[in-house]
């Protein structure tokens, strides 16, 4: 088993120098550099595109959305706490309860 992991690790190691170094003679071509400038651009444009695109279908935004069942979890908090206010009083006074002993009978 230790056999296997350390191939593994070899590989994986192996794996990373050769990523490493073809990611350092990418950044050094400078065509390279303003294409992936480029596509960040693109991306930016796009995702504006998109929220506009979803915003104007009254469609919300994942930041929208989060921030919406961020409130709704904070709410759903509150109202447990507050139940749990209210219930607490009525738990105290069936514990305290005096039993209520009988009449005799004929006493009105």
């Amino acid at each position: 088993m230790s056999d296997e992991n350390s191939v593994f690790d070899r590989w994986r190691a192996r794996g990373e120098a050769v990523f490493n170094q073809v990611s350092e003679e990418l950044m050094k071509n400078p065509n390279f550099v303003k294409a992936m400038q480029a596509a960040m651009k693109g991306k930016e444009r796009v995702d504006v595109a998109v929220g506009q695109a979803l915003k104007a279908m009254n469609v919300p935004t994942r930041s929208e959305f989060r921030r919406a069942v961020a409130r709704i979890e904070a709410l759903e908090r509150e109202l447990a706490a507050l139940k749990a206010e209210r219930e607490e009083p009525v738990l105290e006074r069936r514990r305290t309860k005096p039993k209520l002993r009988p009449r005799p009978r004929g006493a009105r």
